[in-house]
């Protein structure tokens, strides 16, 4: 049996520059126990580029669909050091979704829009709609590595929720 864990991010709230979400751990946390059970494991609020319609983006603007399913490795980008990294493509830095295409996309640490440019910015607290603090992305690459040493396959998934306030 493999070994799963999803990076799940659901988004919650959007405004006209920023979609803010939250970031979980859908796995089987024992192995032990029967019969075996999924855990969703709250982590942290993602901030990330608005959502647009799936056949629409502006680069460096735009969140990444909902419905996208990736895989994640751990990355160690020149700017900000070890991150995790989401890919499709057998490159390892490529995400396709339909005729639309992501480089480089990772999540790490930041405040608002302007730390985004495509990525995921995971964080502690929420300030409001468009700015979150106190960075997670050391957490999270120390969460996942571990994981990824007891044998898991990570993958992740983005949700849109309806927001309704």
């Amino acid at each position: 049996m493999t070994k799963e864990l999803k990076i799940l991010t659901e988004r919650f709230s959007y405004s006209e520059v920023t979609s803010l979400g939250r970031m979980s751990f859908v796995y089987i946390k024992d192995y032990v126990q029967k019969p075996l059970k999924k855990v969703k494991e709250y982590f942290g609020l993602t901030l990330e580029d608005t959502v647009r319609p799936d056949n629409i983006k502006v680069s460096k603007y735009t969140a990444l669909p909902g419905g996208l399913k990736c895989k994640v490795r751990i990355y160690n980008s020149p700017k900000r050091g070890e991150v995790i990294f989401f890919y499709t493509e057998d490159d390892l830095i490529t995400i396709k979704f339909g005729l639309l295409e992501w480089t480089y996309v990772e999540a790490h640490g930041g405040n608002d829009a302007d730390d985004t440019e495509g990525c995921i910015i995971v964080a502690r607290n929420a300030v409001d709609k468009d700015h979150i603090q106190g960075s997670l992305q050391k957490e999270l690459v120390s969460f996942i590595k571990k994981k990824i040493d007891e044998g898991y396959e990570i993958t992740a998934e983005f949700i849109n929720h309806t927001q309704t306030s």
